[in-house]
């Protein structure tokens, strides 16, 4: 009877304990629960370790904050009462209510004595918004954000260009998503809208032509000859580029490039002065004359000539020619071309020696090409140049510092190698341009009939080069 009586006594006992402790449990359980848990959230808001009240009062105060929106670069906020938003505390609270109630149920206090972590629950909120406001707002916004691509504009007034700029259109379905899930988020109330971008139209050189037209509307009766080429695209813009001019000293640039069709590398200290003398500023008739006879004819001056001319033909060139040396009186024959046959546009080019623009802008391209190792001269004349013999036509070139004409037009420090030509009613200068935004060819020839003046022939060319500089490197 004693067992029974202490066993029974240590029953009473286990089972106060067990009580108490459950007691204890439970209490720790529903203080626990006094604040919402720490994975809980509601329209993306984390509301752990508030109460209901803060909960509800914080999804209110952030529905009624505008949505920050960004179409590209341009922002502007959506006030949720824009599109008629609704949001329904009651509802919401009940929903909340219901979520407390299975957590504070047997099974939550059975996790809780267990110490299972709580799981993460989104409680459901009820908001709602017009659709159609929504759409409306999208409306507004393409309406005035869209743009289609605009392709480069002249600015005449500065001989300055503004680039092209790429278009840009809204994407309504993607963009809808994104505005309708932050209007019922809590948390994230930015939103990128969805804007497809369409490529800028490619570059246009009639746009360069009108600023071309623009600069020479002040210099009635004067005729100007303009060859541009794009070195990267291949583009080409023509005023006037296959009429007949004077070839002046331009004709020089034809002169060394058959110097170094004919002769290998290295060139003898005799030649590399005759060079030197005829593309820099020296700008030696004599020296050109030596390079014609002694190198290109032969011994003959007028046999260099004429094969410096059949070399032009072969290459496409057909309106250039040289007939007699520089300076001479004795002009053998007349050479007919397709420029000088023309009855609309008179130049008075000398019969000795011509070119049109078009012709010296290909040279000089040919050139250009040759020093990267491809190009119309490598292909004409298989083992005939190197790009390193055609690199060292182009820093002959390089010699010919005048700080006028085209150099005057572009930046300083701008890699230009140019030959200008000049004659009395004739002024031309013809070059290759080194700039950030491409390299190109721009070649100017002027006439006026009886005298050219040079106070009006080098600010024009200086003002023509600008123009086309600004064109490859426009305005941001």
């Amino acid at each position: 009877m004693r067992r029974r009586g202490g066993c029974l006594i240590w029953l009473v006992i286990a089972f106060s304990v067990a009580v108490l402790f459950l007691a204890w449990q439970y209490a720790e359980f529903r203080l626990a629960h006094r604040t919402l848990s720490a994975g809980m959230t509601m329209a993306g808001l984390s509301v752990g370790g508030m109460s209901k009240e803060q909960a509800l009062n914080a999804l209110e105060l952030a529905f009624a904050t505008p949505v920050e929106v960004s179409y590209l670069d341009q922002r502007f906020v959506l006030p949720p009462e824009s599109v008629a938003f609704r949001y329904n505390v009651e509802e919401t609270a009940a929903n909340l209510e219901r979520v407390l109630r299975k957590r504070l149920g047997t099974a939550g206090f059975v996790a809780h004595m267990l110490r299972y972590p709580e799981e993460p629950i989104a409680v459901p909120v009820v908001a709602s918004y017009s659709a159609q406001r929504l759409d409306d707002f999208l409306a507004r916004v393409a309406a005035q954000y869209d743009r289609p691509p605009q392709p480069i504009v002249p600015l005449p007034s500065d001989l300055t260009f503004r680039s092209a700029r790429p278009g840009s259109r809204l994407d309504f379905r993607a963009s809808r998503e994104r505005l309708a899930a932050a209007l019922l988020s809590a948390a994230d109330r930015q939103v990128a809208l969805v804007v497809e971008t369409e490529p800028p139209p490619p570059y246009d050189l009639s746009m360069l032509g009108l600023m071309f037209k623009f600069v020479l509307e002040s210099h009635p009766g004067l005729v100007a000859g303009i060859f541009v080429k794009d070195l990267q695209r291949g583009d080409e813009l023509g005023i006037n580029a296959d009429v007949a001019y004077s070839g002046m000293s331009v004709l020089k640039i034809a002169i060394v490039e058959e110097v170094y069709r004919v002769l290998e590398v290295p060139l003898t200290p005799e030649v590399s002065t005759w060079i030197s003398q005829t593309m820099g500023v020296a700008d030696s008739n004599a020296a050109a004359n030596l390079l014609l006879a002694r190198v290109i004819g032969n011994g003959d001056g007028y046999q260099g000539a004429e094969n410096l001319s059949a070399s032009m033909r072969y290459l496409g060139l057909s309106n250039t020619f040289i007939a007699a040396p520089y300076d001479e009186a004795i002009i053998p024959y007349t050479v007919v071309t397709p420029a000088n046959a023309r009855t609309d546009i008179t130049t008075n080019a000398t019969p000795g020696m011509q070119t049109t623009p078009v012709d010296i802008g290909l040279l000089l391209e040919m050139i250009y090409r040759c020093s990267r190792g491809g190009g119309a001269l490598i292909v004409a004349y298989p083992g005939a140049f190197t790009p390193e013999e055609c690199s060292q036509i182009l820093e002959w070139m390089g010699q010919n510092r005048i700080d006028s004409l085209i150099e005057a037009g572009v930046p300083a420090g701008t890699r230009v190698v140019h030959k200008h030509g000049l004659a009395g009613d004739t002024h031309a200068d013809a070059a290759l341009v080194f700039s950030p935004g491409g390299d190109f060819v721009l070649t100017v020839f002027l006439h006026r009939p009886q005298w050219l003046a040079w106070e009006e022939s080098a600010p024009l060319i200086a003002d023509i080069a600008k123009a086309t500089y600004n064109y490859f490197n426009p305005l941001p």
